[in-house]
């Protein structure tokens, strides 16, 4: 048997890339370790450890790391990342994924972004995944359509390289939507909504709502229970509708500047045209 460290970082879209990683290492009766290191360090607010609110069975099923040996491995991670890997085109710019040995049967495995394939054990591990966080997600059903317009830190020329949907190019998907199936209403998610044209959608229906906002684990929990979902380039709300099944789901056929989203993997889902 192997002893395997994940390390966990970013917001809670990455952090379910890094569930999905670590069930992946589960499935292969492996032991496995959740480091929360980064946690301790990171200076944003946006950026706390909230999985165990969207999954309270985490602890009981995953050790948690998050002491002295916790931090010198994932400092030891970011010495990887940024000395000895290089990007590649298979993988989304800053995306590093690592899996090192540093002790005898001790692996650490780190990087946010994991492309999702149709092997056998990706299927499974979403499958798992879907499984145990659908109990806790899962309300009333929302009749309208769900539609997450990102910009926050995409707005910082730190974080150019993500690049912003326009509205019009949502708008061109939403009514392809409206088109096929009858929806009480729009809602609209933003982490800036004063930076984005809602007037826009109001051609495509009456009943245009703006989400409340607030925690984002129950933010997430409502865009999960929609009818439909038109996500942006984040895993936020990539997530929202993998995990909440959501049968009318459409993703960007661009996730970064000149990077298609085929970069994450997914195939089966539908891609919406935009210009990044």
């Amino acid at each position: 048997m192997s002893f395997n460290d994940v390390v966990i970082r970013g917001g809670l879209g990455n952090q379910l890339f890094c569930l999905f990683h670590a069930y992946k290492i589960l499935l292969n009766e492996d032991n496995v370790s959740l480091n929360l290191a980064s946690y301790n360090l990171s200076k944003r607010n946006d950026r706390n450890f909230i999985l165990e609110n969207l999954y309270p069975s985490l602890k009981r099923e995953f050790k948690i790391r998050n002491g002295i040996n916790a931090f010198f491995l994932f400092i030891y991670a970011l010495f990887i990342e940024k000395m000895l890997m290089s990007n590649s085109i298979e993988r989304l710019p800053g995306d590093k994924t690592i899996c090192v040995k540093y002790w005898s049967n001790h692996f650490l495995h780190s990087g946010y972004f994991q492309k999702v394939t149709n092997s056998e054990l990706d299927i499974r591990a979403l499958k798992l995944l879907q499984k145990n966080l659908y109990p806790y997600i899962k309300s009333k059903k929302n009749n309208c359509l769900a539609i997450h317009i990102r910009r926050g830190d995409y707005l910082n020329k730190r974080h150019s390289n993500h690049g912003l949907i326009k509205e019009k190019d949502i708008y061109k998907e939403a009514r392809k939507f409206l088109s096929k199936k009858k929806y009480s209403g729009i809602t609209i998610y933003s982490d800036s909504p004063d930076k984005i044209n809602v007037d826009i959608f109001r051609n495509l229906h009456k009943k245009i709502f703006l989400d409340e906002g607030g925690n984002d684990f129950e933010v997430f929990k409502r865009m999960c229970n929609h009818s439909g979902l038109i996500a942006s380039n984040s895993s936020f709300s990539l997530w929202a509708g993998i995990l909440g099944s959501i049968k009318d789901f459409s993703i960007p056929n661009f996730w970064m500047k000149n990077v298609k989203s085929n970069v994450i993997g997914f195939d089966y889902l539908h891609r919406y045209e935009c210009k990044i």
